[in-house]
């Protein structure tokens, strides 16, 4: 009995040894196969410009005479831009002729993929850039690298509460001093290098204000800026006192990007024709959203490059 006893032992301890080498076995696999499973994932990660997700609602799709409303855009962690493509002469046409377009690409600062397709559009534009988005200089810089003509889009006190908690931090209102009025539009000025003038982010309530436009148009004549009235407001004064304080100006005509969709952006486009047709010279206005950046790459034909200038071409 003390014999079969021993042997029982003897088997029970095999038993478990084999049983501690399995699990040893077990865990030495799932861990070689964890380290395998990251090392590719790593070496076969996507390009940054494809995962990155995040959003900014800052866009504005303004209908005629309407306040705007938001849409997002997504923000585009890249700092690689196409090398110049043109001399900074070559995009700031000079022609004298008649039924012509000035294009202003507004919101400029955020979305950086959208951005280098506009650099590469082979007619003149023009670029807004909003002071406190987080690639403003960068743009700037480029823009003026591919003789694109650079302005301040500077945001302004909207009349409709809805807007208001969506500005910027810091933008001009009619609460302000004069002081302080300066200083702000001053500061976003420094934030967009080779601006060569500005147009209103929003303000449906600051371009009633005669006052606040006295303001504005004083400190655009001191720094050698044009003004274009973005005519956010049916009311708005603006343009008027630019032209009285004897700057150059402009008043915004079409946007082209008041709906997205592919119907409303071509309607909007042979709008503009219209516009160029009756007016001579039609100022629109528009955004780097992808639709609109994909209308403008397809569907603005050859034929029509010649009508394109520059907003500088287009001032009174």
């Amino acid at each position: 009995m003390a014999k079969k006893h021993t042997q029982k032992k003897g088997g029970s301890n095999l038993s478990l040894i084999k049983w501690f080498t399995l699990l040893l076995a077990c865990g030495f696999l799932f861990w070689f196969a964890l380290g395998f499973y990251q090392n590719y994932t790593l070496n076969h990660a996507p390009p940054m410009d494809e995962i990155v997700d995040n959003e900014a609602s800052i866009g504005e799709i303004i209908a005629p005479m309407v306040e705007p409303a938001h849409e997002t855009f997504t923000l585009i962690f890249e700092d690689k831009l196409p090398e110049p493509i043109r001399k900074q002469t070559s995009r700031s046409t000079t022609t004298t002729d008649k039924h012509q377009i000035a294009l202003i690409i507004d919101d400029v600062g955020y979305d950086m993929k959208a951005f280098r397709r506009l650099l590469a559009l082979p007619f003149p534009i023009t670029v807004s850039i909003l002071p406190d988005a987080p690639y403003a200089k960068q743009a700037a810089q480029a823009a003026f690298q591919h003789g694109i003509p650079v302005m301040l889009h500077m945001p302004m006190q909207t009349s409709n509460p809805k807007y208001t908690s969506k500005m910027e931090k810091f933008y001009l209102h009619s609460a302000m001093s004069k002081t302080i009025f300066t200083q702000v539009f001053e500061d976003a000025l420094v934030k967009v290098p080779h601006a060569v003038g500005i147009n209103n982010h929003m303000g449906s309530a600051l371009t009633e204000n005669d006052k606040a436009m006295q303001w504005l148009m004083a400190l655009c004549k001191k720094h050698g800026l044009f003004f274009i009235d973005s005519r956010t407001s049916a009311t708005s004064v603006a343009a008027k006192v630019a032209k009285e304080q004897g700057l150059s100006w402009n008043t915004r005509d079409i946007f082209l990007d008041h709906s997205i969709e592919a119907k409303a952006l071509a309607h909007a486009w042979q709008s503009a024709l219209s516009c160029a047709s009756r007016n001579d010279t039609c100022v629109m206005l528009a955004h780097p959203h992808k639709e609109t950046v994909s209308f403008l790459e397809k569907n603005i034909k050859s034929d029509f490059y010649s009508q394109f200038i520059s907003i500088e071409s287009a001032l009174k």
